[in-house]
């Protein structure tokens, strides 16, 4: 049986790998929502792992942020990945969007896949990958899945 230390402390070296994780701590979706993990410098699970439910439907709808301005919904949850990343010590952020259902991606999925990668990308911050928990268990997103 896996401890929380052992799964704190293995190094995943490949997406495979973490996919392996996230079923062994997520299982399989049980509701909407998105999980942000972070991976620490050497490429293991970093703390904290946070879900977010009641996430916006559209993420490319705008909204006023007082420190930002007029922005998207992904850019702004982007935006503050980012720092989260720096002020949590972590090297990277790993997005699992879980909702009820089999293994295929969504448009939903897709929009937000596409919209977090060009958020990422624009502003500099480290997202190593994104996937999908759903009823049998964990399915990468690929570029050619949001694409």
């Amino acid at each position: 049986m896996n401890t929380e230390s052992d799964l704190h402390n293995r190094v995943l070296h490949t997406d495979d790998q973490l996919r392996d994780m996230l079923e062994l701590l997520l299982q399989k979706a049980n509701q909407r929502q998105m999980w942000l993990l972070f991976m620490d410098e050497h490429g293991r699970l970093g703390e904290p792992i946070m879900p977010m439910a009641d996430y916006p439907a559209d993420p490319r709808a705008i909204v006023p942020i007082e420190d930002l301005r007029d922005v998207e919904e992904a850019y702004v949850l982007m935006h503050r990945i980012g720092m989260l990343i720096e002020l949590t010590g972590n090297a990277q952020a790993v997005l699992a969007w879980e909702r009820v259902g089999g293994s295929g991606v969504r448009d939903e999925e897709r929009a937000w896949a596409r919209a977090m990668v060009e958020h990422a990308v624009s502003i500099g911050v480290p997202l190593r990958t994104q996937f999908v928990v759903h009823d049998a268990g964990v399915r990468q997103l690929h570029a050619d899945d949001y694409l």
